[in-house]
């Protein structure tokens, strides 16, 4: 590790850093030809060998697009996936793939049997395509300000720091003599505009529909989660 008795060579050394990263990143995306971004791409091929696993599926009579998918663990138990007609939109299965955007294990499953593999990209969110990654970086530059202005910066910083205008220390009081009162008038001034003071009510989370007001225990949607396998975490957006 590198020791800095300065600390402009040291911010100087991180903005050249993020600087390089972000060339980096934008001659990626400039030079890049294929649907969704490599991280995307990556994850599409993690849920791709995942669902190629199940070897149950079937259509449901009566409804077109949907099929039912068997559980690998318990042959008893199918799980309902509902193909979209609207474009880049996952299949309708787990909660997971409403909130990421991305087909979950089964919908992949369908997905690979009906389209193939090369038509993955077509069923996952705009977002996730290349087309934003490229344009996020299309017309963004990352400069880093000239030597002469960051010294300029420094050097105003350190006339102000010297001349003590913007250091106010605080005036050392005494306390006061006797027993001390524990704050009797912003205590009757809270108590006539708030009235009594009441304990406040805790508020649960579920940390599964992240909605207040019950647990994970009492979720509606725990019996939804009980087959499914949890999926790989969606990239970041943009990446």
């Amino acid at each position: 590790t590198r020791k800095f008795n300065k600390p402009m060579a040291m911010l100087k050394l991180i903005a050249e850093n993020q600087q390089r990263k972000f060339n980096t990143q934008k001659a990626l995306a400039k030079a890049w030809t294929g649907p969704v971004p490599p991280l995307v791409e990556q994850t599409l091929a993690q849920l791709m060998k995942e669902g190629a696993k199940y070897t149950s599926i079937t259509a449901v009579q009566g409804s077109p697009g949907t099929w039912d998918v068997g559980s690998r663990s318990n042959s008893t138990m199918k799980r309902r996936v509902i193909m979209s007609l609207l474009p880049n939109t996952p299949p309708e299965c787990c909660p997971w793939s409403l909130v990421s955007g991305l087909p979950c294990y089964h919908g992949t499953a369908v997905i690979l049997q009906n389209h193939g593999a090369a038509n993955m990209h077509k069923f996952v969110e705009p977002r996730y395509l290349s087309a934003p990654w490229k344009e996020m970086y299309a017309e963004v530059t990352y400069d880093l300000p000239a030597q002469h202005v960051m010294d300029g910066i420094m050097l105003e910083a350190k006339q102000r720091v010297l001349s003590g205008e913007y250091l106010h220390a605080p005036k050392a009081l005494p306390p006061p003599r006797g027993r001390p009162v524990k704050n009797a008038g912003e205590r009757n001034q809270s108590w006539y505009e708030k009235g009594s003071a009441r304990p406040k009510k805790r508020i649960y989370l579920c940390s599964l529909c992240k909605l207040q007001g019950h647990t994970r225990a009492k979720c509606d949607l725990r019996q939804m989660f009980e087959d499914q396998e949890v999926p790989p975490a969606a990239p970041p957006w943009g990446l």
